[in-house]
């Protein structure tokens, strides 16, 4: 029991780091869902947005071909909209991230020079507690942002492949 009150004990002293961790909390909460329905759109949705895109275009096919054609890109223009939908979102916050925790580093860095010209044990607490303010928003915001680059790499690519699968299985007919 001794260690799981241990445990709680070690995040409040980690939120207790001020106020930008738990901004960065919030936005990496926030990123992380965004991005996690970006996944959900491409596993649980796209198949049936693609199935209903075929249905669309097997009815303006046989259409004049002028017609047909803008149709397709028509087609084509929804769909990369909505393949494409929130990842711009999520790469601004993935800079938003980074720069909070870049902020956070600096008002710790800003606690420890103030903490230089205090002599004795005061000094030397509010050395230690400054760079703990510099530190842990710094890293949990580049832990956070590191991973949320090649996810949002992945989602990019993922958007471009599945609009030119598209359209491809499009001018197939």
């Amino acid at each position: 029991m001794q260690s799981l009150l241990d445990f709680f004990a070690g995040f409040g002293s980690l939120f207790s780091t001020g106020g930008l961790f738990w901004l960065l909390l919030l936005l990496a909460v926030f990123l992380w869902t965004l991005i996690i329905e970006r996944f959900w759109y491409f596993y649980v949705v796209h198949p049936q947005v693609v199935e209903v895109s075929l249905r669309r275009w097997k009815r303006w096919s046989g259409a004049e071909p002028r017609v047909a054609r803008r149709a397709r890109r028509q087609i084509m223009a929804n769909v990369a909209a909505e393949t494409h939908r929130a990842v711009s979102l999520i790469d601004s916050l993935v800079l938003v991230v980074l720069l909070s925790g870049a902020l956070a580093g600096v008002s710790g860095t800003m606690r420890v020079l103030e903490s230089v010209s205090l002599p004795g044990a005061a000094g030397e607490r509010l050395f230690a507690r400054g760079l703990e303010q510099a530190a842990i928003p710094a890293i949990t915001a580049g832990a956070v942002v590191l991973v949320a680059l090649f996810v949002t790499k992945l989602l990019r690519d993922r958007a471009d492949a599945e609009t030119r699968l598209l359209a491809d299985r499009l001018r197939r007919g």
